[in-house]
């Protein structure tokens, strides 16, 4: 097949968990396959590239890129994710000249994302090449917590639109599909593909050393200026209201209270000038610490080896890598019910616990729970840790992909023209 791919992150271009599945995923979609990836530029990446077997393109406008090469666009500002808007929306249409000038016909056109709607209708309906959309986010138009404000339904009808034009919608959850139902669609057309585990070829390295991970996160601990001896609590996200952020921090002074010594590190970037608010007027100064920004690579790997627990109590997640990397590395994991329950695997014998995002006394009950109990700690390390070795593999999810991908071009012409 002749995939044109498009993304809006795409290593080295990595900035959320979309970045993380494309790095994780495309080398498993290029066996037999030509890989044509249409992504974002941030500035400091060629226009064109060739990336083994697949071809990148990443148009660079003078005044977007002018201002990504002098520092990354935080998209939980205002002003900031309206440029990065504005940025998608102009390389959508430059996707598109891209595609009608190329001499190549490809077989099918993957649109990631209902931030890139716009080059898939154009694909669609002025190139008459099938789709396949996949909805990696339902924060835009649909969930019930959204991450940008929708009065009128725009965001939501347009995703609509190009669900009903695609010959496929894949998704990562059955509870994404539900919802997606719920709203309308197709269900017929969507697909369910889980993910892999992030740090999947990292330990599955054969150079990988344990023991220098816990040297370097002991490093980093006494960096952070944090003893020894007091626990610490780990979050990793986006700061910002649909990760829960806000209600974990409500729910600080109890937990801080129960567990003398422990302390919460946040690791990641948005609304970090709120958190510092709300630590000064609940008493958390020195219990609550920030990365001050975002973090990827061996440095993330650290800060989950010091971890003693992990929570992520999102409001919503349609899938939640983080959730994969912290359970990879054998850490304790409370999520929000805004996860998947493909987290859980065995309900006699959880992998995971789950809490009531909204509710920051059930989040302070079970983080208290989890992080004064030895024996729960390791058994919910152990099984998660099991759960994503055995049960969540990128080549299965390749597959899987692919899969969906020869149907749609082996199925029923596109409705909706």
């Amino acid at each position: 097949m002749k995939i044109a791919y498009i993304i809006n992150q795409f290593p080295p271009n990595i900035t959320a968990g979309l970045g993380r599945y494309a790095e994780e995923i495309t080398p498993h979609l290029t066996g037999g396959h030509r890989l044509s990836v249409f992504t974002l530029n941030d500035g400091h990446q060629p226009v064109h590239e060739r990336r083994g077997p697949v071809t990148v393109y990443r148009p660079l406008g003078r005044v977007l890129g002018a201002i990504g090469r002098r520092r990354r666009l935080n998209r939980t500002r205002r002003t900031e994710f309206a440029l990065l808007a504005l940025n998608v929306m102009v390389s959508n249409w430059r996707y598109f000249l891209r595609l009608r000038r190329s001499a190549e016909r490809p077989d099918l056109v993957t649109v990631h994302d209902s931030t890139n709607i716009l080059s898939g209708l154009l694909c669609h309906y002025a190139l008459r090449l099938p789709i396949v959309f996949h909805v990696h986010t339902t924060e835009y138009g649909i969930a019930p917590q959204r991450g940008t404000v929708d009065p009128f339904g725009l965001v939501a009808a347009a995703e609509r639109w190009l669900g009903r034009i695609a010959r496929r919608v894949v998704v990562a959850t059955p509870e994404v599909r539900e919802q997606l139902i719920a709203a309308g669609w197709n269900r017929e057309t969507i697909e369910v593909v889980p993910l892999g585990g992030t740090f999947e070829r990292v330990l599955a390295d054969p150079a990988f050393d344990r023991e220098e991970l816990r040297s370097g996160a002991d490093a980093l601990r006494d960096g952070l200026g944090i003893p020894a001896g007091d626990k610490v609590l780990l979050f990793v996200g986006r700061i910002e209201r649909q990760k829960g952020v806000y209600q974990l921090l409500d729910a600080m002074p109890r937990i801080a209270a129960a567990v003398p010594g422990l302390r919460l590190v946040i690791v990641g970037e948005g609304d970090e000038a709120g958190v510092r608010r709300i630590v000064e007027s609940a008493g958390l100064d020195g219990r609550v610490l920030t990365s001050g920004g975002w973090v990827e690579g061996r440095k993330l790997l650290e800060y989950y080896e010091m971890a003693d627990a992990c929570v992520f109590p999102s409001l919503f997640e349609p899938f939640g890598l983080v959730a994969t990397e912290a359970m990879a590395l054998a850490r304790p994991v409370i999520l929000g019910d805004g996860f998947s329950r493909i987290f859980i695997g065995d309900p006699a014998r959880p992998a995971v616990r789950f809490v009531r995002s909204t509710d920051p006394d059930d989040i302070a009950d079970t983080v208290i729970e989890v992080m004064t109990n030895p024996a729960l700690r390791r058994a919910l390390a152990g099984r998660g840790e099991r759960h994503v070795r055995e049960g969540l593999s990128w080549a299965r999810t390749a597959e899987e992909t692919l899969t969906v991908y020869r149907a749609a071009l082996d199925g029923k012409p596109e409705t909706g023209k």
